[in-house]
């Protein structure tokens, strides 16, 4: 494992880092006064966040951690909490000596940064929830939920299956453009481990609570991205969410459920204006 250099870097560098949940694979990059910690969604590693670094890493510190069983970070067969992938992603900020920063994700990696912020407020300057489902609840989980959870361990190195995760993950004009990361995307999960991706993926659907009735609960200012043809997720939902919490900011952006990779200009340009406002240097 790589040892934690005094400064930012400016290329990127990758850490196993020990966890609760296991080594996550943390990718570090960029400079800046502050750091942004994000967590990507299910059936996504950091590469998600690769055009978002690459515009916004001169000014900006990151690190992006790969969730359990995700990209090169370790996982099991046992199931977790999103509560316990909040302490993870805590416990990396520890690695790192962070005591607060700029913390979020997408999707999935936007509950387990919700969760960090309702745990522990402190260590959040500013809360982003990209793409972030507010009313999961996996004591009702919908048709396409339970196929998704049930089906990923058996299904997962078919075609059929990647290509219907992308198509509700990405829009089609962004996928034809974008060949290379829909390569990426489809070797990633080639190449994972079954039975341990189905356990993270079974965790997030299955294990998850709605963050619709807590969004009241957090106290610090939290900017909720959504993709308008998102259709897992309504825009109108999204905006209600962020209506409710008390610093809460709304950034409709075209495209389905990983604005970051469809339109991260837009998601570069959001974040930028929502830091400059909220976070004190």
């Amino acid at each position: 494992m790589n040892a934690i250099p005094e400064f930012p870097t400016a290329v990127p560098v990758s850490y196993a880092v020990p966890t609760s949940l296991g080594r996550l694979h943390v990718v570090e990059y960029g400079h800046g006064p502050e750091t942004i910690v994000l967590w990507p969604s299910i059936f996504t590693d950091h590469h998600i966040y690769d055009d978002l670094v690459a515009t916004m890493g001169a000014s900006h510190r990151f690190l992006l951690i790969d969730g359990p069983a995700h990209g090169q970070s370790e996982g099991g067969t046992d199931e977790f909490t999103m509560e316990d992938c909040a302490k993870a992603m805590g416990e990396v900020m520890d690695r790192f000596d962070l005591v607060a920063a700029i913390v979020g994700g997408t999707s999935w990696g936007g509950i387990t940064a919700a969760h960090l912020a309702l745990m522990s407020p402190a260590r959040i300057k500013a809360l982003v929830l990209m793409n972030t489902p507010m009313q999961i609840n996996a004591a009702q989980p919908g048709l396409k939920a339970r196929f998704i959870a049930c089906g990923a361990r058996w299904a997962l190195k078919t075609a059929m299956f990647r290509n219907g995760v992308a198509n509700s993950f990405f829009s089609d004009d962004v996928l034809a453009a974008n060949a290379s990361y829909a390569n990426a995307f489809h070797t990633m999960l080639k190449t994972a481990q079954p039975a341990s991706l189905a356990a993270a993926i079974q965790s997030v659907i299955l294990r998850s609570s709605p963050l619709m009735p807590r969004m009241a609960e957090l106290t610090v200012p939290t900017l909720v991205i959504a993709g308008k043809e998102d259709a897992m997720y309504p825009i109108a939902v999204q905006a209600e969410a962020a209506l409710l919490a008390p610093n809460g900011h709304f950034e409709p952006i075209e495209g389905k459920h990983i604005s970051v990779v469809e339109r991260p200009k837009r998601v570069a340009d959001a974040l930028t204006r929502f830091i400059a406002s909220e976070v004190a240097e």
